[in-house]
């Protein structure tokens, strides 16, 4: 098991990418179907109950996923030692939600909760089952048939949902939907890798990796705090009102930045695994990987500060306008966290997720230091505190990745520098279309699709013209693999 295959970033990411888009497609439509079934408060229950396990799933393989993927010497015994200490970690977890179940029904006030905690603990260990067949696909970057089992199993999951919710069992529709995709996810992963797991395992091999699944562990705990701290300073400081507007303002910005972050993070980190023998690939996989997430990100998020308040006036509606000014602080958020996201797959395959921790609590830190100070002023304030703090901690984090690679700052700086300014040229074409447009008083659709296309022509113009090799990288990228 020690052989690694040559993979491919652009091959792993079209695969990612397609799984994405699929899902996206299956959700949209279930979402559709589910919500003439099921009441709001059915969803509303169910949302709670999603608060707890996805805390939870952040312990569900306790970082040995990544510990399989970077290991250079693969050993069935090691494989066999992390799927035992998974599903060993999936069964404490079950048993500690239905344990914890009746407080946490209190907590939230809501009695049904506890049986639907119930049916979602039994999740944990299902897929703790297959965590190590994923793992070992993803380490062979074997993405065409993780992102088949992603899709199948996701797609068995809504049918299942909306069946039973037209059968009329209600609430326990979203279970059994959470229960069959967690099975047929992990069936898949067993079936289609070749290693079965065997009672031989060894502590040593366990203690071999600890160090690095627990640091990973605390570090993804840490951002999980992280990234919910600024909606629970503004809805204990500014309240539920202002809580609203912020919320959405966020999910704008950070939906399909989690996208394109997750694709660029799962695509890299094997290929950068396997190059672990020679740190010049390494360097310009990454530095390749960084332009190409950010010639995406910039013009993305240039265009929606040009473009935030047709966009919110089409998308949201006029009652949500306090929206759009919130987007000026965030979207250079959305642009800047983009590019620090392919930063954790450096960090591991190097074996300091020790110093992912530290990092990511220091930022923590820093980013709740500015959001309480920003408070102060309102909604604006917050959102231009998140921008502050990001500014000072992205070059620290990029820094310590640079150091890490053994390559100089300026290195990275040469490569983003188009981007950076493809992003204010998008930024600034549609905004002055944007001007010269609204003494015509056109409808918000209409001036956000006319001064989009002007902002489109210039990003195009700009790839073409100062990023050739990256234009090539765009159209072979948006080739299905």
């Amino acid at each position: 098991m020690s052989t690694l295959q040559a993979p491919s970033v652009a091959r792993n990411a079209r695969w990612l990418a397609t799984a994405q888009i699929a899902k996206s497609v299956v959700q949209l439509v279930g979402l559709s179907i589910l919500s003439r079934l099921l009441s709001p408060t059915d969803f509303g229950v169910m949302a709670l109950a999603t608060v707890v396990t996805n805390f939870a799933g952040l312990l569900r393989d306790m970082g040995t996923g990544p510990a399989l993927i970077r290991s250079r010497d693969m050993s069935t015994t090691l494989a066999n030692s992390v799927f035992w200490v998974n599903l060993s970690a999936g069964a404490v977890i079950a048993l500690a939600i239905v344990a914890f179940s009746v407080p946490i029904a209190h907590l939230f006030n809501s009695a049904s909760l506890v049986h639907v905690l119930w049916g979602l603990a039994l999740t944990f260990p299902i897929m703790s089952f297959g965590a190590a067949h994923q793992a070992l696909l993803e380490r062979a970057s074997q993405f065409r048939t993780v992102a088949r089992a992603d899709v199948l199993s996701y797609t068995s999951g809504m049918c299942a949902a909306i069946l039973s919710a037209h059968a009329g069992l209600g609430l326990a529709s979203l279970v059994i939907q959470a229960l069959v995709h967690s099975s047929m996810s992990s069936l898949q992963f067993y079936l289609a890798s070749s290693w079965r797991p065997s009672f031989h395992w060894h502590g040593k091999e366990v203690r071999s990796i600890l160090g690095f699944s627990s640091n990973l562990t605390l570090s993804n705990l840490v951002i999980y705090l992280n990234r919910n701290a600024d909606s629970m300073i503004v809805g204990k400081l500014l309240g539920a009102i202002a809580l609203g507007p912020y919320s959405l303002a966020f999910k704008i910005m950070l939906y399909p930045l989690q996208s394109i972050a997750f694709v660029a993070s799962k695509a890299l980190y094997p290929v950068l695994s396997a190059n672990q023998h020679d740190p010049d690939k390494q360097r310009t996989t990454w530095l390749q990987s960084v332009a190409f997430v950010a010639l995406i990100t910039a013009p993305l998020m240039g265009g929606l500060v040009a473009l935030r308040e047709p966009f919110i006036a089409v998308a949201l509606g006029a009652k949500w306008a306090g929206v759009a000014p919130l987007l000026v602080w965030l979207a250079p958020v959305g642009f800047v966290q983009s590019v620090l996201s392919t930063a954790p797959a450096v960090f591991m395959v190097k074996g300091r997720t020790d110093w992912l921790l530290w990092l990511n609590f220091c930022v923590a830190l820093l980013h709740i230091a500015c959001w309480l100070a920003g408070a102060h002023f309102g909604l604006q304030g917050i959102a231009a505190g998140y921008l502050v703090a990001t500014l000072i901690s992205a070059p620290v984090q990029l820094g310590v990745t640079c150091r890490l690679l053994e390559m100089r700052w300026t290195t990275l700086l040469r490569a983003l520098r188009w981007q950076v300014v493809l992003g204010v040229g998008v930024c600034g074409v549609a905004m002055l279309a944007t001007r010269v447009l609204g003494p015509l008083e056109w409808p918000a659709l209409a001036r956000l699709l006319v001064a989009g296309a002007f902002g489109l022509a210039y990003g195009l113009w700009h790839i073409g013209r100062f990023n050739p090799e990256q234009m090539f990288a765009l159209r072979r990228a948006l080739r299905f693999a």
